[in-house]
């Protein structure tokens, strides 16, 4: 292949440490000898589609630096759905700016969508390989391990619930909701599970999607933490899901659905709150920290930070080297001998996964030894407190 360039473009929701994986592209662009210049498109697929482009090919390193410690999305990111027009109108921009080589930063939505502009752009006579790095803070990307940005997550959801434990534990209050992100699966929720280390500490109850959501169990669940401690800390993922697979709570605000029209999910804390309050008569919080959760870089995850950018830079490594329509994907932590990541098609890989039956189990907390395995090192060393 003649050397030609590089078109960056960023999918989806952002997370602390998708800018870790934009500059690993980036110094991995700069050091190939393949790649003449490196382009990203703002605001995702729509700076292909109506040409709005930068060039970092000069990004000096100390720029990569701090880009690699900026939360978001430097370039600007989208769930845009191109139709046929703007697919001309893409491969018409990738043309003139000579791209060789298409790199999409991003969750399932993006990597789907990398394969839609992969196949086009073939029927279009262009020869561009395409690649995908994933990244979610949902970690619920098939065929990889785990997604950069969910151990930053997870570590968020885990540290604030043990702060909020003891805050509750000091001068109790009856109970508190708190709600995680996570749509359709709960491994954000799942990760507050790690804030236990004794007996009796919060969470108490935790809720996930992947899991039929019982009012009644619920409420009788908590009545029966609440008389034996005198207090709880209840986490719910934003998409739980009654047994009839409707949502627990959605706003029915049109103005509320996102670009892809589906119902904003949050505020399931809120409407369970009120309903305790009700039912049991006890004084009840709810808490969202939102966005808050997925771009704190105070709470980033150093195994989070070194996969980012491992997996960016292995996605320009798989594009020079011939590959294209393939996805970076980690292997396990413990499966060393199979080496950090692999490639994986692109046509497989924008599948849904949610957690995983073996770390499941019956319970109010619903999460198995296995799991906890399996996210420990993800999120890495919590703050231990101090009882008296």
């Amino acid at each position: 292949m003649k050397r030609s360039n590089l078109m960056i473009v960023q999918g989806g929701g952002p997370t602390a440490v998708l800018n870790t994986s934009l500059s690993g592209v980036i110094s991995e662009a700069q050091r190939q000898p393949d790649i003449a210049r490196i382009y990203g498109a703002r605001f995702g697929v729509k700076g292909l589609v109506h040409p709005e482009l930068t060039d970092l090919t000069a990004l000096m390193p100390a720029q990569l630096m701090r880009l690699r410690e900026t939360p978001g999305a430097a370039l600007g990111t989208s769930r845009y759905c191109p139709g046929e027009g703007d697919l001309k109108k893409l491969a018409g921009t990738l043309r003139d700016y000579d791209i060789g080589y298409l790199l999409f930063l991003g969750g399932n939505g993006t990597m789907r969508g990398a394969e839609v502009v992969s196949t086009f752009c073939k029927s279009e006579g262009l020869s561009i390989r395409v690649a995908g790095v994933p990244k979610t803070v949902d970690n619920d990307i098939g065929l990889t391990d785990r997604c950069p940005g969910y151990g930053s997550a997870a570590r968020y959801i885990a540290s604030v619930t043990r702060e909020l434990g003891a805050d509750l534990r000091s001068l109790p209050q009856p109970v508190t909701i708190l709600e995680t992100m996570g749509r359709s699966v709960g491994w954000i929720a799942a990760a507050a599970s790690l804030a236990r280390s004794e007996e009796g500490d919060a969470p108490h109850l935790v809720y996930i999607p992947e899991l039929p959501f019982e009012l009644d169990s619920f409420l009788s669940d908590l009545d029966r933490t609440v008389t034996k401690l005198g207090w709880a800390v209840v986490v719910v993922a934003e998409g739980i899901r009654n047994s009839d697979g409707s949502l627990v709570y959605e706003t029915n605000d049109s103005s509320q659905s996102d670009p892809l029209k589906r119902p904003m999910t949050g505020g399931v804390a809120q409407h369970l709150a009120s309903i305790v309050g009700q039912r049991l008569r006890i004084r009840c919080r709810s808490e969202k920290p939102g966005l808050l959760g997925r771009v704190s870089m105070a709470h980033v995850s150093a195994q989070d930070v070194e996969d980012a950018a491992l997996v960016g830079q292995a996605g320009v490594q798989g594009l020079v080297s011939g590959s294209s329509d393939t996805m970076v994907a980690l292997n396990p932590l413990q499966e060393s001998a199979l080496g950090p990541v692999r490639l994986v098609p692109l046509a497989e890989a924008g599948v849904d996964r949610p957690i995983p039956p073996r770390f499941l189990q019956a319970g109010e907390i619903p999460l198995s030894d296995s799991f906890l395995e399996y996210v420990r090192p993800l999120v890495g060393k919590l703050t231990e407190f101090q009882r008296l």
